[in-house]
Protein backbone atom coordinates (compact mmCIF):
# COMPACT_ATOMS: atom_id res chain seq x y z
CA UNK A 1 0.00 0.00 0.00
CA UNK A 2 2.79 2.34 0.76
CA UNK A 3 4.15 1.09 -2.59
CA UNK A 4 1.28 2.34 -4.17
CA UNK A 5 1.13 5.67 -2.53
CA UNK A 6 4.45 6.45 -3.24
CA UNK A 7 4.20 5.82 -7.15
CA UNK A 8 0.45 8.03 -7.20
CA UNK A 9 2.87 10.68 -5.16
CA UNK A 10 5.44 10.63 -8.19
CA UNK A 11 2.78 10.74 -10.56
CA UNK A 12 1.50 13.94 -9.24
CA UNK A 13 4.87 15.52 -8.48
CA UNK A 14 5.74 15.05 -12.12
CA UNK A 15 2.52 15.87 -13.66
CA UNK A 16 2.60 19.35 -11.44
CA UNK A 17 6.53 19.75 -12.69
CA UNK A 18 5.15 19.33 -16.59
CA UNK A 19 2.10 21.47 -15.88
CA UNK A 20 4.38 24.38 -14.66
CA UNK A 21 6.81 24.06 -17.17
CA UNK A 22 3.91 24.19 -19.92
CA UNK A 23 2.69 27.44 -17.95
CA UNK A 24 6.10 29.30 -18.47
CA UNK A 25 5.93 28.45 -22.31
CA UNK A 26 2.92 29.52 -22.59
CA UNK A 27 3.41 32.78 -21.06
CA UNK A 28 6.60 33.02 -22.79
CA UNK A 29 4.99 32.83 -25.54
CA UNK A 30 2.33 35.21 -24.87
CA UNK A 31 5.24 37.57 -23.67
CA UNK A 32 7.03 37.43 -26.77
CA UNK A 33 4.26 38.33 -29.20
CA UNK A 34 4.50 41.89 -30.52
CA UNK A 35 2.68 44.51 -28.49
CA UNK A 36 1.67 47.69 -30.15
CA UNK A 37 -1.24 49.14 -28.92
CA UNK A 38 -3.53 51.74 -30.61
CA UNK A 39 -6.17 53.77 -29.73
CA UNK A 40 -9.37 53.50 -31.47
CA UNK A 41 -13.02 55.07 -30.99
CA UNK A 42 -16.02 53.18 -30.88
CA UNK A 43 -19.60 53.91 -29.45
CA UNK A 44 -22.31 52.09 -27.57
CA UNK A 45 -25.98 52.14 -27.78
CA UNK A 46 -26.22 55.53 -26.10
CA UNK A 47 -24.31 56.83 -28.67
CA UNK A 48 -21.36 57.90 -26.25
CA UNK A 49 -17.95 58.06 -28.06
CA UNK A 50 -15.50 55.10 -26.24
CA UNK A 51 -11.99 54.88 -26.74
CA UNK A 52 -10.61 51.30 -26.79
CA UNK A 53 -6.96 49.86 -27.30
CA UNK A 54 -6.15 47.09 -29.63
CA UNK A 55 -3.41 45.16 -30.33
CA UNK A 56 -2.42 46.27 -33.92
CA UNK A 57 1.01 43.43 -33.13
CA UNK A 58 3.68 45.62 -35.25
CA UNK A 59 4.13 48.73 -36.17
CA UNK A 60 3.65 49.92 -39.45
CA UNK A 61 4.15 52.61 -42.08
CA UNK A 62 1.96 55.64 -40.95
CA UNK A 63 -0.48 56.00 -44.14
CA UNK A 64 -0.98 51.94 -43.70
CA UNK A 65 -1.39 52.48 -39.93
CA UNK A 66 -3.86 55.28 -40.84
CA UNK A 67 -5.73 53.03 -42.93
CA UNK A 68 -5.82 50.20 -40.68
CA UNK A 69 -7.17 52.10 -37.61
CA UNK A 70 -10.13 53.50 -40.15
CA UNK A 71 -11.10 50.08 -41.53
CA UNK A 72 -10.96 48.62 -37.71
CA UNK A 73 -13.06 51.09 -37.06
CA UNK A 74 -15.91 50.57 -39.67
CA UNK A 75 -15.82 46.93 -38.06
CA UNK A 76 -18.63 45.16 -36.24
CA UNK A 77 -15.65 43.22 -34.16
CA UNK A 78 -16.96 44.44 -30.99
CA UNK A 79 -20.51 44.15 -30.96
CA UNK A 80 -20.41 41.21 -28.31
CA UNK A 81 -18.87 44.20 -26.40
CA UNK A 82 -21.77 46.47 -26.87
CA UNK A 83 -19.62 48.50 -28.63
CA UNK A 84 -20.70 49.71 -32.55
CA UNK A 85 -18.43 51.63 -35.37
CA UNK A 86 -18.72 54.94 -35.62
CA UNK A 87 -17.85 55.24 -39.36
CA UNK A 88 -19.77 53.72 -42.19
CA UNK A 89 -18.57 50.51 -44.00
CA UNK A 90 -19.10 53.08 -47.15
CA UNK A 91 -16.46 55.28 -45.90
CA UNK A 92 -13.43 54.71 -48.25
CA UNK A 93 -9.91 56.98 -47.69
CA UNK A 94 -8.65 57.91 -51.40
CA UNK A 95 -5.80 59.47 -50.13
CA UNK A 96 -3.49 59.99 -47.16
CA UNK A 97 -0.61 62.65 -46.57
CA UNK A 98 1.77 64.09 -43.94
CA UNK A 99 3.22 67.48 -43.61
CA UNK A 100 4.65 69.41 -40.85
CA UNK A 101 2.42 66.73 -38.60
CA UNK A 102 -0.60 67.81 -40.16
CA UNK A 103 -2.75 64.61 -41.26
CA UNK A 104 -4.26 64.96 -44.51
CA UNK A 105 -6.78 62.43 -45.39
CA UNK A 106 -8.93 62.69 -48.50
CA UNK A 107 -12.48 60.42 -48.29
CA UNK A 108 -14.89 59.99 -50.67
CA UNK A 109 -18.20 61.54 -50.68
CA UNK A 110 -19.89 59.30 -48.12
CA UNK A 111 -18.32 61.58 -45.10
CA UNK A 112 -20.92 63.66 -46.62
CA UNK A 113 -23.66 60.90 -45.87
CA UNK A 114 -23.30 60.50 -42.42
CA UNK A 115 -25.60 61.97 -39.53
CA UNK A 116 -23.52 61.64 -36.84
CA UNK A 117 -21.27 64.09 -37.91
CA UNK A 118 -19.97 65.26 -34.84
CA UNK A 119 -19.14 62.18 -33.51
CA UNK A 120 -16.94 61.15 -36.67
CA UNK A 121 -15.36 64.48 -36.58
CA UNK A 122 -14.53 63.32 -32.86
CA UNK A 123 -13.90 59.93 -33.43
CA UNK A 124 -11.27 60.09 -36.19
CA UNK A 125 -9.53 63.56 -34.62
CA UNK A 126 -8.49 61.54 -31.68
CA UNK A 127 -7.66 58.57 -32.89
CA UNK A 128 -5.08 60.03 -35.64
CA UNK A 129 -3.68 63.11 -33.22
CA UNK A 130 -3.36 60.03 -30.60
CA UNK A 131 0.11 59.52 -32.97
CA UNK A 132 2.78 61.38 -31.71
CA UNK A 133 3.65 62.45 -35.10
CA UNK A 134 0.21 64.17 -35.73
CA UNK A 135 -0.54 67.28 -34.24
CA UNK A 136 -3.58 68.26 -36.10
CA UNK A 137 -5.54 66.58 -38.32
CA UNK A 138 -7.60 68.18 -41.94
CA UNK A 139 -10.26 66.75 -43.77
CA UNK A 140 -10.80 66.24 -47.39
CA UNK A 141 -13.66 64.71 -49.62
CA UNK A 142 -12.59 64.00 -53.29
CA UNK A 143 -9.12 66.29 -53.28
CA UNK A 144 -11.24 69.55 -51.64
CA UNK A 145 -10.99 70.93 -48.43
CA UNK A 146 -14.03 70.89 -46.24
CA UNK A 147 -14.72 73.47 -43.66
CA UNK A 148 -18.02 71.99 -42.42
CA UNK A 149 -19.91 68.90 -42.18
CA UNK A 150 -23.58 68.80 -42.50
CA UNK A 151 -25.27 68.67 -38.77
CA UNK A 152 -22.36 69.84 -37.04
CA UNK A 153 -21.03 73.39 -36.28
CA UNK A 154 -17.82 72.16 -35.38
CA UNK A 155 -15.16 74.16 -37.95
CA UNK A 156 -13.07 71.57 -39.42
CA UNK A 157 -9.53 73.96 -39.82
CA UNK A 158 -8.02 72.72 -36.30
CA UNK A 159 -8.93 69.45 -35.22
CA UNK A 160 -6.29 68.81 -32.76
CA UNK A 161 -6.29 66.27 -29.63
CA UNK A 162 -8.14 69.26 -27.76
CA UNK A 163 -11.23 68.14 -29.24
CA UNK A 164 -11.93 65.75 -27.42
CA UNK A 165 -14.94 62.92 -27.03
CA UNK A 166 -18.17 63.25 -25.73
CA UNK A 167 -17.69 67.31 -26.38
CA UNK A 168 -21.35 68.49 -25.71
CA UNK A 169 -20.39 72.73 -25.97
CA UNK A 170 -21.51 74.45 -28.42
CA UNK A 171 -19.76 77.25 -30.09
CA UNK A 172 -20.02 80.24 -27.49
CA UNK A 173 -17.96 83.35 -26.80
CA UNK A 174 -17.35 81.15 -23.35
CA UNK A 175 -15.23 79.14 -25.31
CA UNK A 176 -12.75 81.41 -25.68
CA UNK A 177 -12.33 82.11 -21.98
CA UNK A 178 -12.32 78.54 -21.23
CA UNK A 179 -9.95 75.43 -21.60
CA UNK A 180 -10.85 72.14 -22.78
CA UNK A 181 -10.58 68.98 -20.26
CA UNK A 182 -11.28 65.49 -20.43
CA UNK A 183 -12.96 63.78 -17.33
CA UNK A 184 -13.39 60.49 -17.30
CA UNK A 185 -15.97 57.93 -15.59
CA UNK A 186 -16.83 53.89 -15.36
CA UNK A 187 -19.59 52.76 -17.73
CA UNK A 188 -20.90 49.71 -17.47
CA UNK A 189 -21.67 47.74 -20.94
CA UNK A 190 -23.10 44.68 -21.79
CA UNK A 191 -21.16 43.42 -18.53
CA UNK A 192 -18.16 44.76 -19.58
CA UNK A 193 -16.67 47.83 -17.66
CA UNK A 194 -15.23 51.27 -19.40
CA UNK A 195 -13.96 54.05 -18.48
CA UNK A 196 -15.52 56.84 -20.42
CA UNK A 197 -14.32 60.06 -20.84
CA UNK A 198 -16.60 63.72 -21.58
CA UNK A 199 -14.64 66.84 -22.33
CA UNK A 200 -15.71 69.83 -20.50
CA UNK A 201 -14.85 73.10 -20.56
CA UNK A 202 -12.98 75.11 -17.50
CA UNK A 203 -12.08 78.80 -16.52
CA UNK A 204 -8.53 79.07 -17.28
CA UNK A 205 -8.67 82.48 -14.51
CA UNK A 206 -9.30 80.20 -11.87
CA UNK A 207 -7.16 79.48 -9.39
CA UNK A 208 -5.10 75.63 -9.84
CA UNK A 209 -6.97 74.13 -7.14
CA UNK A 210 -10.52 75.23 -8.50
CA UNK A 211 -9.86 73.82 -11.30
CA UNK A 212 -8.29 70.73 -10.16
CA UNK A 213 -11.90 70.85 -7.59
CA UNK A 214 -14.07 71.37 -10.87
CA UNK A 215 -12.44 67.93 -12.10
CA UNK A 216 -12.68 66.10 -9.28
CA UNK A 217 -16.42 66.92 -8.85
CA UNK A 218 -17.24 65.37 -12.12
CA UNK A 219 -15.43 62.17 -11.40
CA UNK A 220 -17.10 61.59 -7.86
CA UNK A 221 -19.10 64.14 -5.89
CA UNK A 222 -18.07 63.24 -2.87
CA UNK A 223 -14.38 64.09 -3.37
CA UNK A 224 -12.86 66.87 -1.52
CA UNK A 225 -9.91 68.68 -2.10
CA UNK A 226 -8.16 70.07 0.54
CA UNK A 227 -5.04 71.52 -1.52
CA UNK A 228 -3.89 71.12 -4.88
CA UNK A 229 0.07 72.06 -5.85
CA UNK A 230 1.98 71.72 -9.85
CA UNK A 231 6.11 71.28 -9.51
CA UNK A 232 7.50 70.73 -12.55
CA UNK A 233 4.88 68.28 -14.28
CA UNK A 234 3.52 66.78 -11.09
CA UNK A 235 0.44 67.32 -9.15
CA UNK A 236 0.20 66.56 -6.13
CA UNK A 237 -3.40 66.62 -4.66
CA UNK A 238 -4.83 66.05 -0.98
CA UNK A 239 -7.64 65.06 -0.78
CA UNK A 240 -10.38 64.11 2.62
CA UNK A 241 -10.55 60.86 3.66
CA UNK A 242 -13.84 59.57 2.77
CA UNK A 243 -12.93 58.48 -0.08
CA UNK A 244 -11.10 55.62 1.33
CA UNK A 245 -12.57 51.94 1.57
CA UNK A 246 -12.90 50.00 4.62
CA UNK A 247 -9.06 48.49 4.35
CA UNK A 248 -7.70 52.37 4.32
CA UNK A 249 -6.66 51.95 0.36
CA UNK A 250 -8.42 54.19 -2.14
CA UNK A 251 -10.49 52.13 -4.73
CA UNK A 252 -8.49 51.03 -7.48
CA UNK A 253 -10.89 52.34 -10.08
CA UNK A 254 -11.36 55.60 -8.94
CA UNK A 255 -7.83 55.93 -8.57
CA UNK A 256 -7.40 55.81 -12.45
CA UNK A 257 -10.20 58.05 -12.98
CA UNK A 258 -8.89 61.12 -10.85
CA UNK A 259 -4.92 60.13 -12.84
CA UNK A 260 -6.94 60.13 -16.23
CA UNK A 261 -9.11 63.23 -15.61
CA UNK A 262 -5.98 65.49 -13.76
CA UNK A 263 -3.61 64.56 -16.29
CA UNK A 264 -5.43 66.16 -19.00
CA UNK A 265 -4.45 69.73 -17.70
CA UNK A 266 -1.96 71.60 -18.83
CA UNK A 267 1.55 70.82 -17.97
CA UNK A 268 0.32 67.49 -15.67
CA UNK A 269 2.50 65.05 -16.61
CA UNK A 270 1.68 62.74 -13.55
CA UNK A 271 -0.61 62.97 -10.43
CA UNK A 272 0.29 62.52 -6.78
CA UNK A 273 -2.99 61.80 -4.19
CA UNK A 274 -2.35 62.13 -0.76
CA UNK A 275 -4.86 61.49 2.18
CA UNK A 276 -3.81 62.52 5.37
CA UNK A 277 -0.27 63.97 3.91
CA UNK A 278 0.39 60.09 2.98
CA UNK A 279 0.90 58.96 -0.72
CA UNK A 280 -1.77 56.37 -1.65
CA UNK A 281 -1.20 55.84 -5.02
CA UNK A 282 -0.95 52.19 -5.74
CA UNK A 283 0.51 52.37 -9.25
CA UNK A 284 2.05 54.85 -11.68
CA UNK A 285 0.40 56.55 -14.44
CA UNK A 286 2.07 54.39 -16.95
CA UNK A 287 1.14 51.49 -15.62
CA UNK A 288 -2.73 52.56 -16.63
CA UNK A 289 -4.31 50.56 -19.11
CA UNK A 290 -8.08 50.83 -19.42
CA UNK A 291 -10.41 49.43 -22.01
CA UNK A 292 -8.55 47.16 -23.47
CA UNK A 293 -9.60 44.76 -25.78
CA UNK A 294 -7.84 41.68 -26.36
CA UNK A 295 -9.25 39.96 -29.93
Amino acid sequence: MNKKIGVISVLIICLTFVSYIYLRKDTKREESQDVYLKTVVFKDSDNELIPISINFHSQVELEEEVRNCIDFMKSEELIAYGLYPVLSKDLEVESIQVKNKILTINFNDQLYSNQDALDIIEALTFTMTDNQDIQQLKLQIQGKDVSYLPNSTIPLSSLTHDLGLNNFEDASTLLHQTIPVMVYNQKIINQYSYYVPTTIRIDENESLKSQVQTILSYVQSKIHLIDAKLDNGLLTIDIDSNVLLDNEKIDQSLEDLIVLSLSSLKDVEDVEIKINGEDVRTKQSSQIEYNYIKI
